[in-house]
């Protein structure tokens, strides 16, 4: 068997470059589980953008117009946006949506198939699977955080991983148009919690960085906290975030997109608009490299040139914010939620894009001065960009 591209990961990264390529090119997906969007590992929080990408009403669940930010001492910061910030989405169907897509557009998706190890003879990529092999001239690895292709073609590995669990609880959260963030070390240190209306359900979950054991202990603390322990759990599940991205996603006929590149955003975690777009971006570039037949390094770093173009001086941005947000105890997060809790800061933070959140540090600064001496080495740099 060969193709012309051969896409390793079935998720939504993989399957819009899929949707981008397979018009014009023989294309092939691997999804190593049996079914597409099985098994969740996702809050399911995103932006109406990452919706409209692939025209996924169906999929949703709930609109969020705010949110209430717990710290550690006990003050809540209310914030309410104009309008929908994000909705909720059910994620195995918005899967199982996007590869769809890509099948309409004419990509052959093989599940419970596994690429085991890739090598090159006569010019072309040979990659071999859990049943067989395949031969293409072009490879996208587009399989998550634990990408096992990034690594074994020498591409590194994310910075770091942050590890997440989450609960669907049986229970009708009273306010179904604010997600709860919870914030402090007792938490969940290194990131924080999170609880989302979903109707009849609530979503709750947390992640916690590495060197503070497993987050269900974390979790377990969390839902006695809020007398939530006793309600009925209707599924858990649990995964990994890559944190910082590859300082390289391209080589001869190679891209890296989405987890498996460690393009998730640093605050919140989210990769659905990262991957999906640089997707997209993937199948764009390759597409006209092979009508250059043109495969080679150079040709393809255009890729990157396009990703960072769109949102890689966010992700830096970004990472540098949680750089200085993990060194904070409780007492400075306690500090700076009173500096932001005033009325002129919470109109500003309500505007807020959860896709590019630090382009609000000029407004922000010029609301609360004061913020300046929680890092004032980080916001002046995010000031002059």
């Amino acid at each position: 068997m060969r193709c012309d591209v051969l896409v390793i990961g079935g998720g939504p990264t993989g399957c819009m470059a899929a949707s981008v390529l397979s018009p014009a090119l023989s294309t092939v997906v691997l999804e190593e589980h049996p079914c597409i969007g099985e098994p969740v590992q996702c809050a399911g929080l995103v932006t109406p953008r990452v919706v409209e990408m692939v025209s996924a009403q169906g999929t949703v669940l709930n609109r969020i117009e705010g949110a209430c930010v717990h710290f550690p001492g006990g003050r809540t910061l209310v914030l309410d946006g104009e309008g929908t910030k994000a909705v909720v989405v059910d994620r195995g169907e918005f899967d199982r949506h996007c590869a769809v897509l890509a099948k309409k557009a004419g990509a052959e998706l093989w599940t419970g198939c596994r690429g085991l190890s890739v090598g090159r003879r006569d010019g072309e990529f040979q990659t071999r699977l859990s049943e067989g092999s395949v031969g293409s001239r072009a490879i996208l690895v587009a399989d998550g955080h634990r990408s096992r292709m990034a690594k074994a073609m020498g591409m590194g590995m994310p910075s770091e991983m942050v590890r997440g669990i989450e609960v669907d609880l049986r229970l009708r959260a009273e306010d179904q148009r604010r997600v709860r963030v919870f914030l402090g070390r007792n938490v969940a240190p290194g990131f924080f919690a999170w609880a989302i209306p979903c109707g009849d359900l609530t979503r709750v979950g947390l992640c916690v960085s590495p060197g503070h054991g497993t987050p269900y202990r974390f979790l377990e603390a969390l839902l006695e906290r809020e007398g939530w322990q006793e309600a009925e759990r209707a599924r858990v599940y649990s995964g990994a975030i890559p944190i910082g991205h590859l300082p390289r996603t391209y080589a001869d006929g190679l891209l890296l997109a989405g987890d498996a590149a460690g393009m998730a955003k640093p605050l919140s975690g989210g990769g659905l608009f990262t991957g999906m777009t640089a997707g997209r971006l993937a199948g764009e570039v390759l597409g006209k490299a092979f009508q250059r037949n043109d495969l080679s390094a150079r040709s393809l770093s255009a890729y990157q040139e396009r990703w960072e173009g769109v949102f890689g001086r966010e992700l830096r941005d970004s990472l540098r914010v949680r750089q200085a947000f993990v060194r904070m105890e409780d007492k400075d997060l306690d500090r700076m939620g009173g500096r932001l809790d005033r009325e002129s800061v919470r109109k500003v933070l309500s505007t807020g894009d959860i896709d590019f959140p630090t382009t609000l540090a000029p407004a922000l600064l010029k609301a609360a001065p004061a913020l300046l001496a929680v890092s004032p080495a980080l916001l002046l740099r995010l000031m002059r960009g």
